[in-house]
């Protein structure tokens, strides 16, 4: 009797709360009577010369502490979870949902298509009944390459996909497959048969795709195997042209109940994904909460010590298993599987698996009546941009549009509505994807975020206002912590270059080493340092080298791409510019990939996003040098006043050792173009020579 209780009533996913919270509560606790002690030294001990900088710097400990604040909300419940996918197969096999696939993708150029074909092939193999996934392509630039391609791709997967399920194959992307596995000579004899067969297969594909790219044309013998190219005329545009739908493969366009949303270069890594996400929404007890289940963003050709932070270690192993324990994580646009009702605009139901089965039962009913030959012209319409004028799509159902991170937003308002969601981290990646490989493209990928956070927190939907009367206080405080990333470059940047300049001046800001206050603006730095390299390392799985090109890569994207988000946000609030969407390339040269695996800077481009961080990198390091210069002259006084100044110097010029060097020491293409160097270092002598010269002119007034 227990065990038919076990294998009816037993759960399919459990949730275990993560021993690091109580530590974090505490650590909390300690920390923040430390920034109220701060505060009271700020304000008790306001100086009537040099009040000016007092106040900016005030002014920017008082953000820093804002930030902090909301940061410690992901802190304080963070959760782990465990599906069990066996007992969904034993329970639901007969019963599993349909689920359909959407990938989409822009540019040929900058997200090649053979990228796009390895991630749609991935997909298709999933270990999830072939009769229920479908899969579907959006194209944007309306590519006939990108169309070929996946022509190709569709014709390679009656032989991959059944390839993978008769040998139980687990890496499902061909590609990283074929890369990593090689047969063994005491393999069976019909498996390596096989093997070499796909694989010449798959270098045929793999050819043709990537020759057709380089030519830029698809060859007219191979258009002639397709009607669908007929649907592309001379004068059409990737930014004009009318919508094109073509079927492949499948004979039915599905209506499924679930929905699993891909970037075109992220690609299932995990067979059994899939199930894992059904463990979540088919679980008796409270799967009707869950509007969508969100898998970490994962990458290939990262560097061993992460040189520009693009593993997103921070957010995908710590701060996203923070806000899992509130409410759920926020929808981050690839490797998420919604609900399709909830993105049609459902609000919470109360109810049980029950409502699902019949939701499931409908959606297969609508898939066995809708043929393409009957719909093929509704879906042509329905793809047109017009399409949703007058309507609610864009607001209250689908994705919501006008805005640069139009996944988050969608995110909110389902969490608004009511629903919670999932974050889910399993043992093997779920997904993997390409990340920017140059300090251009992750500034310009930041920017895009960081400005439609921003977009969202001046709208309708700001947490603080709109999220505060639908969600928890802790989930809102999750979200504005991100919302608020464009303007924390403001006391950042106050930070760095304040106390830089009033060494040059003599002014010090700060204790002097005899104070006992000393004591708050030693601990405050290396505590929050200490927990900082402590949660990366053991909690967040990272190394040390990873954590300090972690934490300067925070600082140069608050100081840069940040900034630039918040002036953009700005203009277009004020009518003088609109946001507009960048994407970032995929593709980069043979030197500069052994720059990037040396974890050499690569900058190369002159780009506006690198002269914040170069001016205040250099304002630093003339102003540890007029310290050090003081100090030799003045002696012990000197230092005593100037000691955090001094300190705060020194880390900042370690930490910008590759910009210098980029600047001032290598002459690869990688470098510091020459505009933007000289550029950075006339604004930072500018800088410095006038706090002197304001400094030498209030004296003799004195």
């Amino acid at each position: 009797m227990n065990t038919k209780m076990e294998s009816t009533d037993s759960p399919l996913y459990t949730t275990l709360p993560k021993p690091v919270a109580k530590i974090n509560r505490v650590y909390g606790c300690a920390y923040f009577c430390a920034i109220l002690g701060l505060i009271c030294y700020r304000i008790q001990y306001m100086p009537s010369e040099g009040y000016v900088q007092w106040m900016l710097l005030f002014c920017a400990e008082l953000g820093l502490a804002f930030q902090w604040v909301l940061e410690m909300a992901f802190r304080c419940w963070p959760v782990e979870r465990f599906t069990y996918p066996e007992r969904l197969s034993k329970r639901f096999e007969k019963e599993l949902p349909p689920i359909d696939v959407f990938i989409c993708t822009a540019d040929p150029v900058k997200e090649p298509p053979l990228d796009v074909s390895n991630t749609i092939l991935s997909t298709l193999a999933f270990n999830y009944p072939v009769q229920k996934l479908t899969c579907y392509v959006s194209d944007d630039g309306g590519s006939p390459i990108t169309f070929y391609a996946l022509l190709e791709a569709s014709r390679f997967a009656k032989i991959w996909v059944p390839f993978c399920h008769e040998y139980s194959i687990q890496q499902r992307c061909p590609e990283a497959y074929f890369s990593e596995c090689y047969f063994n000579e005491t393999d069976n004899m019909s498996f390596t048969t096989e093997w070499q067969k796909v694989k010449k297969l798959y270098d045929e594909m793999k050819y043709c795709i990537r020759r057709t790219v380089e030519r830029g044309i698809v060859p007219e013998e191979k258009c002639k195997e397709h009607n669908g190219f007929k649907e592309w005329k001379p004068a059409m545009t990737s930014r004009d042209h009318p919508s094109i739908v073509q079927i492949r493969v499948s004979a039915l366009m599905s209506n499924a109940p679930f929905i699993l949303t891909l970037d075109c270069d992220m690609y299932a890594n995990n067979c059994e994904t899939l199930r894992e996400a059904m463990c979540f929404f088919m679980d008796s007890r409270t799967g009707h909460q869950f509007a969508y289940v969100q898998f970490p963003q994962r990458f290939h050709a990262i560097t061993k010590n992460d040189l520009y932070a693009n593993y997103l270690r921070k957010y995908m192993d710590i701060l996203h298993k923070g806000i899992d324990g509130i409410e759920g994580p926020s929808y981050m646009g690839t490797g998420c599987v919604h609900r399709r009702d909830v993105l049609c605009g459902s609000e919470r139901q109360h109810s049980s698996l029950n409502l699902m089965k019949e939701l499931i039962s409908s959606s297969i009913v609508g898939m066995e009546k809708v043929a393409p030959s009957k719909r093929l012209d509704e879906a042509k319409e329905l793809a047109k941009c017009g399409y949703e004028k007058n309507t609610q799509w864009g607001k209250k159902v689908g994705m919501l549009y006008d805005c640069a991170v139009e996944d988050t937003l969608t995110g909110l308002s389902i969490h608004c509505r009511g629903w919670k969601s999932v974050y889910y981290s399993p043992k093997r990646d779920a997904f993997v994807g390409c990340a920017p490989v140059n300090l251009n493209d992750t500034l310009v990928q930041n920017k895009r975020w960081a400005t439609g956070f921003l977009e969202i927190f001046f709208s309708r939907f700001c947490p603080l206002t709109y999220g505060i009367r639908h969600t928890k206080l802790a989930q809102n405080m999750c979200y504005s912590y991100y919302f608020l990333w464009a303007p924390s470059s403001l006391p950042l940047i106050c930070y760095g270059l304040v106390p830089a300049l009033c060494m040059v001046t003599g002014l010090s800001l700060f204790p002097q080493i005899s104070d006992p206050w000393i004591i708050l603006f030693l601990v405050l730095p290396v505590c929050a340092y200490a927990h900082s390299v402590l949660e990366f390392i053991y909690v967040g799985g990272g190394s040390l080298k990873s954590w300090w090109n972690d934490q300067r890569m925070w600082m140069i994207k608050g100081v840069s791409s940040n900034l630039f988000a918040l002036i953009q946000v700005v203009c277009k609030l004020l009518g003088i510019s609109k946001v507009g969407f960048e994407v970032t390339s995929k593709v980069f040269d043979s030197e500069a990939a052994k720059r990037y695996e040396a974890e050499i800077f690569e900058f190369g481009v002159s780009s506006a996003l690198f002269i914040p961080f170069s001016i205040i990198a250099l304002i630093n390091l003339m102003a540890l040098v007029c310290g050090i210069l003081r100090v030799m002259r003045e002696g012990y006084p000197a230092m005593a006043s100037m000691y955090v100044q001094v300190m705060m110097s020194i880390f900042l010029v370690i930490n910008s050792y590759p910009i210098y060097e980029g600047m001032f020491v290598r002459k690869d293409k990688g470098s510091m173009p020459l505009p933007i160097t000289v550029f950075s270092t006339l604004a930072a002598a500018l800088a410095c020579s006038s706090a002197s010269a304001i400094s030498w002119d209030s004296k003799s007034l004195i």
